[in-house]
């Protein structure tokens, strides 16, 4: 059995049918997800909004639990936050003592959740995890969409290099590309696999530079450096992520 993989480009297409989404906003939900993860976090809830944010931390606070209300709007976080979208920052705040977290951001979370409705599989997914993320999705059927968050419902660089990039790694595996996952494999091949460039050279990626974060920009364009495969699920009815799967060998 063949695989195939197509590639949307942005949330504000049509996603047609898969067996499972990977949903990348490398810059920088997806990859402050990932960071989330291998600094010792247990559950991680995507919200649309700010507001919704607010209602769902103090959801979980009823509950009994305390937990970290991060994103960002316009790359800075929004007021009340306990943190922004900064993997570094995260890391730095010890997130091995906070186990549960709420996370609302301009285009990631969003994508996310989009994807979710489709009631395919979800898996979060950025540079650092490609390819334990990849192995695990191979499982999951013979058909596998990549979604890329995009900017403001718009294409974005940055996204879909990551999205060529992940489309390689499973061109290597044996899969077949679609036309989008070939448009994409295009864009990673055209920029000459420079990760950093790439991102660099986007116009999320100049924001973030502008604004002090050349730290994330680096951390964001390592390629598996970290083995967690993150699964969009439920936890008392609502959308969670978490982690835990080992990618086959």
């Amino acid at each position: 059995m063949s695989v195939r993989c197509d590639v949307v480009l942005s949330p504000s297409e049509t996603l047609p049918e898969a067996r499972c989404w990977l949903v990348i906003d490398i810059l920088r939900a997806t990859t402050t997800m990932c960071a989330y993860f291998d600094g010792g976090g247990k559950r991680l809830y995507p919200a649309e909004s700010i507001e919704e944010a607010f209602t769902l931390r103090d959801k979980l606070a009823e509950e009994g639990n305390a937990p970290l209300l991060m994103g960002e709007r316009n790359s800075l976080p929004p007021p009340g936050f306990d943190l922004g979208n900064s993997p570094l920052e995260l890391l730095a705040a010890a997130p091995a003592t906070r186990p549960d977290a709420v996370m609302a951001t301009t285009n990631g979370t969003r994508a996310l959740l989009k994807a979710a409705s489709s009631g395919a599989k979800v898996y979060p997914v950025c540079a650092r995890n490609a390819n334990a993320t990849l192995r695990a999705a191979l499982g999951a059927g013979e058909r596998i969409g990549i979604l890329c968050a995009g900017l403001y419902g718009r294409p974005a660089l940055d996204d879909t290099a990551c999205a060529g990039l992940l489309a390689e790694q499973l061109l290597g595996m044996g899969a077949v590309l679609d036309d989008g996952a070939k448009m994409a494999l295009s864009v990673w091949r055209a920029g000459m696999r420079n990760l950093p460039a790439l991102l660099g050279e986007s116009v999320h990626g100049g924001r973030l530079l502008s604004l002090g974060f050349a730290p994330d920009m680096a951390y964001a364009a390592e390629i598996d450096a970290s083995s967690s495969v993150l699964v969009l699920g439920k936890e008392m009815g609502l959308p969670c992520i978490v982690s835990g799967i080992t990618p086959a060998p």
